[in-house]
């Protein structure tokens, strides 16, 4: 019998990975072209139909060097490592599924998601403002927003959470962490 935990996190990894991904959430329409981080010259147009990057080059060494410190960091951690150890051992059809994802799928995903995790640094510096934002934009779940707008600083938690999750899913997916 599978437990409540591992349930959450097998649909949170397939629901990340296999529903269409939202691009550009903040107004920017899909296909536009974006500058790198760090180079203001050089363009990368994401596919709308896959909604990854077109052009190798995506990864900016800053964004390189802040996986490898997340993934670091991860696998000195205690709780994650034992969090990736129950999610290889309840989901080992479904992560053999996804690990044929390409490697560029896997590293778009990751981008995606420190992107993400960078973001939220900026949109929790007024934490209400943020809540009515993600509400706003239909992220939150109705169950949810009474306490979220009751208690901001759980969403920002709980948001955190899950990106990290997201992350460290696709690092395990990817091969990244073993």
């Amino acid at each position: 019998m599978r437990t409540l935990p591992s349930i959450f996190l097998l649909s949170t990894l397939l629901t990340f990975l296999f529903l269409p991904k939202t691009q550009a959430q903040f107004g920017i329409k899909k296909g536009t072209p974006i500058s790198t981080p760090g180079s203001s010259s050089e363009e990368v147009e994401i596919d709308a139909a896959t909604g990854t990057p077109k052009k190798e080059g995506f990864l900016s060494e800053k964004d390189a060097a802040d996986m490898s410190a997340i993934i670091e960091e991860a696998m000195k951690d205690v709780e994650t490592m034992a969090m990736i150890t129950k999610l290889k051992q309840d989901n080992t059809d479904h992560l053999d599924e996804l690990r044929r994802l390409s490697p560029m799928e896997v590293l778009g995903g990751m981008k995606e998601v420190l992107d993400n995790m960078k973001l939220i640094e900026y949109l929790f510096q007024d934490k209400e403002r943020a809540v009515r934002e993600m509400e706003k934009e239909g992220m939150i779940d109705k169950a949810h927003l009474k306490k979220y707008r009751k208690d901001p600083d759980l969403l920002e938690q709980d948001t955190r959470r899950g990106l990290y999750f997201q992350f460290i899913s696709l690092a395990v997916v990817g091969g990244f962490i073993e």
